[in-house]
């Protein structure tokens, strides 16, 4: 029989995937574009875009931030002698999470306020840029642990 410690890091790794899948493809067809874009065009997008943007990613983040954790105190809780790579993942997971109330949050309201000028959009377009291959990195070590977790359980 399967533990439920083994259960919730299967778990982690398919929705870490998952996630992290999401935000390359963010990364790399959503970014390129809205750089090219001319900024009315931009802040036009984003008011419809913007809120579809969340309702798929509010959900993903936050099973992809949870389950992670969950398997992090159930593998301490029963595994005495933890690699250390589960506490790497539980980490890089608080990491991830951690870049939206950081930087996120309020440079998407900006965005959705329209408080940025035309010219103040493409500098800040780079920072969320650069921000969100960051969490991209954070997100690809707790996948990366993961995976290797299983593989030596």
């Amino acid at each position: 029989m399967i533990e439920i410690n083994v259960i919730f890091l299967l778990l982690s790794a398919a929705v870490l995937g998952i996630f992290l899948g999401a935000q390359i493809a963010e990364a790399c067809l959503f970014i390129p574009i809205w750089k090219k874009m001319p900024a009315d065009d931009f802040f036009e997008q984003h008011s419809s875009v913007g809120p579809l943007l969340l309702r798929f990613f509010a959900p993903l983040t936050i099973a992809a931030t949870v389950i992670p954790l969950i398997a992090v105190l159930l593998h301490w809780m029963i595994n005495p002698n933890n690699s250390p790579l589960i506490w790497v993942m539980g980490v890089s997971t608080l990491l991830f999470f951690s870049t939206y109330f950081l930087y996120f949050k309020n440079a998407n309201q900006k965005f959705s306020d329209r408080t940025l000028s035309n010219d103040e959009l493409p500098f800040e377009l780079q920072k969320w840029s650069n921000w969100h291959w960051t969490r991209i990195g954070f997100e690809a070590i707790a996948f990366a642990c993961s995976i290797v977790i299983l593989l030596i359980e």
